[in-house]
């Protein structure tokens, strides 16, 4: 069609030379500002943000840490969704282009267009922005090797499905593809978020999927998970989080990272560098201990150079949530959210979660939100206080419940109890509170002591293939778990150690297996058998790895 307009046009000139030329350059701007109709235009949903860094997220500082951009590329966002003052908006993007030959050729500024058309910016020649534009591809069947296209002025970065799949990071003008890259699509949902950051002049982008119409359709997403920092960073690194090893050293050190005077030193520049020299986390107040044991742990120095962690860590709010879910724990509620001065956890019912929340802050001062009378201090006075407003149903140990919580929920062992009750003895127990107190953790050491050893079974059953194995102790003892191939070869030993009794079901409290051998392989599906070894107890099971 556009042959046969400038034919037409050249047709009408009387003088050939000139018809000749005038055709050529018009043909030649014609193949340099071609747009084409097979560009994803959408409608995307789209969001901006300041600052044109390609390898910075800008997502993040404008929503103060509780967006990302990996948190957008892996679980989406739905339409309206607010960073800062900006709510993420549909739009689509047209390939429009533009000559001008006072600019030198063709370019195109079909992104700060879009965004002024859904008012995102009034501002017509926005610089050092970046654009996000989110959008679903729908696939009826898994595909692999499949080309996809992009040409942006200036940098891009592309993701699927959480995945950084593309990154150019230039300064250029764009009127067309130019940068060509291949992946593989998920039957059924695929979610692809495009970053393009703009320095100066125009800002533009043009993306293509080399699929035939009928094998793909696009919509716009919707997100899959309401899912903050800290808990997408914990189930990102839960195998790392929960070996037994790591949970008595990364607590402290995260404690030590929520210190005001150390929270001032956490910039992305220092914690990269952290993240590559462990010996400098001696600068934060970390000890000698700690710090080896980082160094032998390839997973934590993983984690501790994930772009999402840096992050966090400048985020005191996002790092407390994370603490609490390493730890087991929940965040406590200041005491002015809460009715009742004992329910720290402001769930609404003082229970068995409270007197943990309290027992972990032992020691502090000032105002701690876990100083149940207020005086100033975390200590016993404020477990045998919480105790005591636990109710009568607390003096019931075959009714007990606290609060709709099963015996199998809890994590609190039989020996924090007794110690307790040890230094409870140096109160004045003629306060008829306190007395009532001691009562109820008296009566708690019969709910948790169990009436016989077991071995229950794993979690999940079929595996893929990290399990939890969950068991109980009626009496303290040396504890280790034995995983067998069906043919009776010993695969990996879990020396768990000296027990005491208690319920160990959980999965902060119950033996963890990640799926690997003694020399640290995977193993292959199949059946497997793990045999408990408590003192002169012993119990076989059976599991399934599925892969």
């Amino acid at each position: 069609m556009r042959i046969k307009r400038l034919c037409s046009a050249v047709s009408q000139y009387r003088n050939p030379a000139r018809c000749i030329l005038i055709s050529l350059f018009t043909l030649f701007i014609s193949i340099l500002c071609l747009s084409a109709d097979a560009y994803i235009d959408g409608p995307w949903l789209w969001m901006i943000a300041s600052g044109a860094d390609i390898d910075s997220d800008q997502l993040a500082i404008a929503s103060e840490g509780i967006v990302t951009e990996n948190l957008v590329a892996t679980y989406g966002v739905n339409e309206g969704d607010a960073v800062g003052r900006l709510q993420w908006t549909r739009g689509r993007i047209l390939p429009e282009v533009d000559c001008l030959l006072w600019r030198w050729g063709c370019y195109s500024d079909n992104v700060n267009r879009v965004i002024n058309r859904i008012g995102l910016s009034n501002d017509r020649g926005l610089n050092y922005h970046a654009a996000y534009a989110l959008i679903n591809i729908f696939s009826p069947k898994a595909r692999k090797n499949v080309a996809m296209g992009v040409g942006s002025d200036d940098s891009v970065k592309v993701w699927l499905n959480g995945k950084v799949v593309h990154i150019n990071s230039v300064n250029r003008r764009t009127t067309d593809i130019q940068d060509l890259f291949r992946v593989n699509l998920n039957a059924g949902d695929n979610l692809l978020l495009v970053k393009v950051s703009d320095n100066l002049w125009n800002w533009g982008m043009f993306f293509d999927i080399y699929l035939a119409p009928g094998d793909f359709r696009t919509s716009l997403p919707t997100a899959t998970l309401d899912i903050s920092l800290a808990t997408h960073l914990f189930q990102k690194y839960r195998p790392t989080l929960q070996d037994p090893e790591i949970q008595e050293v990364l607590p402290t050190v995260l404690s030590q990272l929520q210190k005001p005077e150390i929270q001032a030193l956490l910039t992305p520049f220092t914690i990269n560098i952290a993240a590559e020299n462990p010996d400098l986390l001696a600068q934060f107040g970390l000890r000698d201990d700690a710090i080896t044991f980082i160094k032998g742990n390839p997973g934590v120095r993983a984690m501790i150079g994930d772009p999402d962690f840096q992050i966090l860590l400048q985020n005191p709010n996002a790092l407390s949530e994370f603490v609490a879910l390493v730890t087991g724990d929940e965040p406590i509620i200041p005491p002015e959210q809460r009715a009742l001065p004992a329910d720290v956890d402001g769930n609404g019912t003082v229970n068995i979660l409270d007197l943990l929340h309290i027992a972990k802050h032992f020691g502090r001062g000032g105002n701690d939100p876990a100083d149940v009378n207020g005086d100033g201090t975390v200590d016993i006075r404020d477990i045998v206080l919480a105790a005591a407003l636990m109710g009568e149903e607390a003096a019931a140990p075959s009714r007990y419940a606290f609060g709709g919580l099963h015996r199998e929920d809890l994590r609190l062992q039989t020996g924090n109890i007794h110690a307790w009750i040890a230094q409870a003895q140096w109160l004045d127990l003629r306060d008829p509170t306190l007395e009532k107190g001691v009562a109820v953790l008296k009566h708690l050491i019969e709910v948790l002591t169990p009436n016989e050893t077991d071995l229950l079974p794993n979690y999940p059953n079929p595996s893929n293939p990290e399990t939890w194995i969950p068991y109980q102790l009626a009496i303290p003892a040396d504890v280790s778990i034995s995983i067998y191939a069906a043919d009776g070869k010993l695969v990996r030993m879990l020396n768990l150690g000296y027990q005491l009794v208690g319920i160990y079901h959980q999965r902060s409290r119950a033996a963890y297996w990640d799926g690997r051998n003694t020399q640290g392989e995977p193993v292959a599906s199949g059946v497997y058998f793990y045999t408990l070894t408590a003192g002169e107890f012993t119990a076989t099971r059976k599991m399934l790895i599925k892969k």
